[in-house]
């Protein structure tokens, strides 16, 4: 078992962790500590309703894509077009990195209560 196999059974277990906590937060209303940090304290939160109401939906397609990518990788599918696997791989981390910022965008609207600034003078 090479690294890269050991890189892409982590990346599905994370797609199924990302899975499992939004249906988690779904099921049970409360906001699961992956989402916000260790140590915020959720009662203090604006709005936590909007929080999963926007994250939910994401957080679910996300831990989708990841379970999936991985899931790709580790078969082989791709084996044949390593240029196809990088390309997606490449792709998987845009997501990653445009999931990023949306989380942190709606943490501070709706947990912290932070507005952006430029929406609030148009």
């Amino acid at each position: 078992m090479d690294f890269s196999m050991i890189l892409q059974i982590l990346i599905m277990a994370c797609g199924i962790y990302m899975m499992y906590w939004a249906m988690q937060m779904k099921t049970t209303n409360k906001i699961p500590e992956m989402l916000t940090g260790k140590g915020f304290p959720i009662n203090r939160a604006v709005d936590p309703e909007s929080f999963m109401k926007k994250t939910f939906p994401v957080t679910l397609g996300m831990g989708i894509l990841l379970f999936v990518v991985g899931t790709i990788s580790a078969l082989g599918v791709l084996a044949l077009y390593p240029a196809a696997e990088t390309i997606l791989m490449i792709c998987l981390l845009i997501a990653l990195v445009i999931y990023g910022k949306y989380l942190l965008k709606v943490q501070k609207k709706y947990l912290i209560g932070i507005v952006d600034e430029k929406k609030k003078r148009k």
